[in-house]
């Protein structure tokens, strides 16, 4: 698990509370630097997986105290190495894992539910770069359908802005974060908006085969299509979860939306009902599947809000995604049946 640098700022005549909220934090891995107007900047030096338990202890104790923040910073490397855990971190300082029966503990170590917020509400926003990163996919991902080049679609697929938006998506329901979730839902509107806007644009004014490979596999919907969708939204939320590359996992969930998105928006274009209706639906399997999945293993990663009231409503709201996303996978599982 990588490493962190929590910075925690507070008033001096804090020095010996903070002390002892730090108490299992080894010595050498600690450190205060004094700064004016009676202020200090502690330093802590731990792993990502500790970071959560550490900043909810340190937020709970100190939240009222003026001028307090925590900053976390990724650490490269230290010397000496810091020891290997013996035993899993614990939540907090003070509180005994097995305190809140109802908690999950995480299946494989991961990242604060701070730094994991930070990172997919960012990715997960509507911006001229989300809006322009799409449109240029979204060309390159019709320039090589046409072509039937795998090649072309791959590197649109590399580009195309479509993690952030289902990881947060995800995130919310699972925190029970209305905010996020609107914000999420709009960033996923918009970008699948976009790539069949322009699509459908290329399909009415460009020629192109659509019995070529690449075309038919794109609207040639199968139930194989829904363990991919499971699968890329898993291991998209778990490399969010423990702050993996998600590069290769990118180019896994863009596989399951913007080729067929591009494919629908040019069958309609070209006026190919039929086969758009076919793009579609594997669109929409993929999207439900991928939330599905995501959602289950940011429960299984135990992600969850600090408060106690905060984790009520994310159970309640993590047990409604996950009831909605099933039925409607399995309302488009029949609709594939159908067709």
């Amino acid at each position: 698990m990588s490493l962190r640098l929590v910075q925690v700022v507070l008033p001096r005549s804090k020095r010996d509370e903070l002390a002892e909220a730090l108490d299992e934090i080894d010595a050498d891995r600690a450190w205060t630097v004094e700064v004016r107007e009676n202020f200090q900047v502690t330093n802590v030096l731990t792993r990502a997986d500790q970071c959560e338990g550490l900043i909810d202890a340190l937020s709970e104790r100190f939240d009222g105290a003026e001028r307090f923040r925590v900053t976390l910073l990724p650490a490269e490397a230290t010397y000496p190495k810091l020891p290997e855990p013996k035993e899993p971190a614990k939540e907090s300082p003070e509180v005994e894992p097995n305190d809140d029966p109802k908690k999950l503990k995480p299946l494989i170590g991961r990242v604060s539910r701070d730094e994991l917020e930070e990172d997919l509400v960012h990715h997960g926003m509507v911006n001229r770069l989300f809006i322009t990163m799409t449109a240029l996919s979204t060309v390159v991902a019709c320039i090589g359908l046409m072509k039937d080049s795998p090649a072309i679609i791959i590197g649109a697929m590399v580009i195309a802005p479509l993690l952030g938006p289902n990881m947060a998506l995800a995130l919310g329901s699972t925190l029970g974060d209305i905010k996020l979730i609107k914000r999420a839902l709009i960033a996923n509107g918009v970008g699948v908006g976009v790539a069949l806007a322009m699509s459908a644009v290329v399909g009415l004014i460009a020629t192109f085969n659509a019995e070529s490979t690449e075309f038919a596999s794109r609207a040639g919907v199968g139930y194989t299509d829904i363990p991919l969708a499971i699968a890329a939204g898993a291991a998209g939320s778990l490399a969010a979860t423990t702050g993996a590359s998600s590069t290769l996992v990118g180019v896994m969930v863009a596989v399951a939306l913007l080729p067929p998105t591009a494919a629908c928006g040019m069958f309609a274009g070209s006026g190919d009902w039929r086969e758009a209706f076919g793009a579609l639906l594997m669109v929409m399997i993929n999207v439900v599947g991928i939330n599905l999945a995501a959602t289950g293993v940011f429960l299984l990663q135990g992600i969850r809000p600090s408060t106690w009231w905060g984790a009520e409503r994310a159970r309640s709201a993590s047990t409604r995604a996950l009831v909605v996303w099933a039925v409607l996978l399995v309302v488009l599982a029949v609709l594939l049946y159908l067709t």
